[in-house]
């Protein structure tokens, strides 16, 4: 098998993933089976296609709720002659960073899409656990657990809690943290595959389409967004839970896990979450 370090891997993913768009435009735009098949799955049997668009390799960047720009979470745009507009979000692959924020931008995102105040406890966790809290190094020198001297090392590496070391700084903050993942999963899921810092609701995704045409994986699903974040509510008390491995250095979540990556919240879908979920 060919290696790749990290940064020649991301280049990889993010080329095949446009070359996958490029293959499900082609058939959408001249295969009818492939035509009506989407259609039905979209819940527009009698609607033809008029035309499509993908963002691909030269895509533009959309304006944010953050007074700047932001990438658009709709990778395909189906017109259609009823002169409505599918957005769809294509993912070739069954897992990985769906939405990838810092953790003073990922607070004023979530506030202006949802016009939700975040709690001040709640605030100050999510900048402990994610690597913007001044004071962290100096919270894992005094909390952390050097018997575990691989977790403690990566904490202050990271300058991030771990929730072992979080809950025995501050339990309150612990199961605050939590609680607010849990009680906003709706918005969570929303916020990962549709908006995103997006500002304009045209650009919101309405279908997160699992596809991939280039012989990697034989998966074809379409999912209604809105029913995934629905589903994603419904089960949010029973799994959301801090992750075991290093100490708890995730969030697991329905339909998939955050973790700490480059000092920022990575959000991560998971093909088989939203199978189980939505009963497929």
């Amino acid at each position: 098998m060919e290696h790749r370090d990290r940064a020649t891997g991301w280049q990889h993913a993010k080329l095949s993933g446009h070359k996958n768009e490029d293959l499900v435009k082609d058939l959408l735009d001249t295969d009818r089976t492939f035509q009506n098949s989407f259609l039905e799955r979209v819940h527009r049997a009698s609607a033809k296609i008029v035309k499509t668009s993908i963002g691909g390799l030269h895509e533009t960047n959309v304006p944010s709720v953050n007074s700047r720009k932001t990438r658009s979470k709709t990778d395909l745009k189906v017109y259609l002659d009823t002169n409505e507009v599918i957005n769809v979000s294509i993912k070739k692959s069954l897992g990985g960073q769906v939405y990838f924020v810092r953790a003073g931008l990922f607070i004023d995102t979530f506030e202006k899409q949802f016009d939700i105040k975040i709690p001040s406890d709640v605030q100050r966790a999510i900048k402990l656990f994610w690597a913007a809290a001044d004071d962290a190094v100096e919270i894992i020198e005094r909390h952390g657990d050097r018997r575990n001297a691989k977790n403690y090392a990566l904490q202050i590496r990271h300058e991030s809690l771990n929730a072992t070391t979080l809950k025995a700084y501050d339990e309150d903050l612990y199961n605050a943290l939590l609680n607010w993942f849990t009680d906003n999963a709706y918005e969570l899921a929303k916020l990962s595959f549709s908006m995103g810092a997006v500002r304009d609701r045209d650009e919101w995704s309405d279908f997160v389409w699992y596809i991939n045409l280039l012989g990697e994986n034989d998966t074809d699903d379409i999912f209604f967004i809105e029913d995934v974040c629905e589903a994603v509510r419904a089960v949010a008390h029973k799994e959301t839970c801090y992750g075991s491995s290093y100490g708890g250095t995730t969030i697991q979540l329905p339909f998939g896990f955050v973790q700490w990556h480059q000092g920022q919240l990575q959000f991560h879908h998971d093909y088989s979450k939203l199978c189980q979920l939505l009963k497929k």
